[in-house]
């Protein structure tokens, strides 16, 4: 076992040891013109998306972020043709390309990014747009040694202000894929057992809103997990599993550390961000809850 993958609680260094990384301050986006629910890999996944009301949300998702972010946006028809050479489903036929959060992780360094490795067949093809879009933007993209499922940053987040990653493991992202970037990336990686399938990715149920101070769902974790979260983290801000499932509280997200964009139904977490100082933008995504995501499956930070 690499020395940097923190399996063991009691072997967490403090975290003033972990050497500094500056925040992201970047944003993509991926264009929701296919979006739909045709299939179901996820609990939360239900029929009956309004195509209109979609794509008025996603709008105003890239509108708020717009005034945070240097926000760029992936046309995944315009991508579509660069790919024709490359054997990868149409754009119609992959209907969570817009959850681009999920395709890659931004590199320790932020020279180029770490592409994931799907681990359902119906979004395998997802991250080859991903690819595509950097390759015209002269952006450097690597891949996992190892032939096993990593899903990006829906499992893979960054602690704030730190070469410090946070990984989330089982339901789609296997624990193999963080020993490979410990020992290749030469980081700290905090692998965190998720415990069932509600909790499919971990930006369901965790997000760091700045260096001391982060949104969970304790039910999402084992004790061993819980404990690593207690140990690195001045500020727990706890929501409930009917929070987390129902309304996507810790699927919220900050990029500055002060202004946190969460889903707008949200109101005891927006209250609790509130009381601690942070500012909180509210936004509708319950069209995109039905396929099971919100704010942080959709804004890609890097």
């Amino acid at each position: 076992m690499t020395d940097n993958l923190y399996v063991d609680p009691n072997a967490l260094p403090p975290l003033d040891s972990f050497s500094r990384r500056s925040r992201d301050e970047s944003v993509l986006f991926t264009t929701p013109t296919h979006f739909s629910v045709d299939y179901e890999i996820n609990p939360y996944m239900v029929s009956g998306v309004d195509s209109s009301t979609a794509n008025q949300q996603w709008h105003d998702l890239v509108s708020r972020y717009e005034d945070l972010a240097d926000v760029s946006i992936m046309d995944v028809d315009a991508v579509w043709d660069d790919l024709s050479e490359v054997e990868v489903a149409p754009p119609g036929e992959l209907p969570d390309i817009t959850f681009c959060s999920n395709h890659a992780l931004s590199l320790p360094d932020r020279d180029g990014f770490l592409l994931a490795q799907m681990a359902t067949e119906e979004r395998h093809d997802e991250p080859a747009y991903f690819k595509q879009w950097c390759t015209n933007r002269d952006i450097p993209t690597e891949q996992l040694r190892t032939d096993v499922p990593f899903e990006g940053c829906g499992d893979a987040r960054w602690h704030p202000g730190r070469r410090l990653l946070w990984g989330g493991y089982g339901p789609r992202t296997d624990l193999e894929a963080y020993r490979e970037i410990a020992d290749r990336y030469d980081v700290g990686v905090v692998p965190l057992e998720l415990t069932d399938d509600s909790y499919y990715h971990l930006d369901v149920c965790f997000s760091a809103i700045d260096e001391q101070t982060a949104v969970v769902c304790p039910d999402a974790f084992t004790d061993a997990g819980r404990e690593k979260l207690d140990t690195l983290f001045e500020t727990l801000i706890e929501v409930s599993p009917e929070a987390a499932q129902d309304h996507f509280a810790c699927n919220c997200h900050s990029l500055s550390g002060d202004v946190v964009v969460i889903e707008e139904s949200n109101h005891q977490t927006i209250h609790a961000l509130e009381s601690h100082g942070y500012e909180t933008l509210h936004v509708s995504t319950d069209e995109f809850m039905k396929a099971g995501g919100s704010v942080a499956c959709m804004a890609f930070p890097y």
